[in-house]
């Protein structure tokens, strides 16, 4: 029990103390400590005089122009008439979004899109004209070669690779 005494209050407990708002037990224990340590109990004095002085203070006067002035700004009221791109559910009475389709014209973002998708296509060709070369095809192997990769669809594996190799034995043994 003499642990909880040998640590200083925080703030939020000076703060509370001072102005009675801890429960019993609470305020009991804040109490003690208080009698015990100088240091916080010159803290709890410093917020009880700042509470009191605060409460002695006399509230600011507000001037009769500002008043007249608040008065004078007008209430934002809705306008009459339905609200465009706005529908509201007759049965419900819930307001939703009105369908893209159901407005005049395209949208913004379709527009948007359009126009890039324009863009693109024309940058494309110009890239396609500006090369001026034939488009250059892959090589293909030979027949000839003894290490051919193809591509077989099989039975059990229909994108397995498949090497083709012939016999460099054979070969050999053929040509002698």
């Amino acid at each position: 029990m003499t642990s909880v005494f040998n640590e200083h209050l925080t703030l939020d407990v000076v703060v509370a103390y001072a102005d009675g708002e801890m429960s019993l037990t609470a305020f009991q224990r804040a109490a003690a400590h208080v009698m015990r340590c100088a240091s916080c109990a010159a803290d709890v004095a410093e917020q009880t005089a700042a509470s009191q002085y605060l409460r002695q203070a006399t509230l600011p006067r507000m001037p009769g122009s500002l008043f007249d002035t608040l008065k004078s700004i007008p209430v934002a009221s809705p306008r009459p008439g339905p609200v465009p791109g706005v529908l509201v559910d007759s049965a419900s009475g819930r307001t939703m979004r009105a369908a893209d389709s159901a407005l005049p014209g395209r949208g913004r973002r379709f527009r948007l899109g359009a126009g890039a998708l324009v863009a693109g296509l024309a940058v494309g060709a110009l890239v396609v004209a500006a090369s001026g070369d034939a488009p250059v095809a892959p090589p293909t192997p030979s027949r000839s070669d003894p290490t051919v990769v193809s591509r077989s669809s099989g039975p059990g594996h229909p994108s397995a690779a498949s090497v083709v190799v012939q016999p460099a034995v054979a070969r050999t043994a053929a040509t002698r």
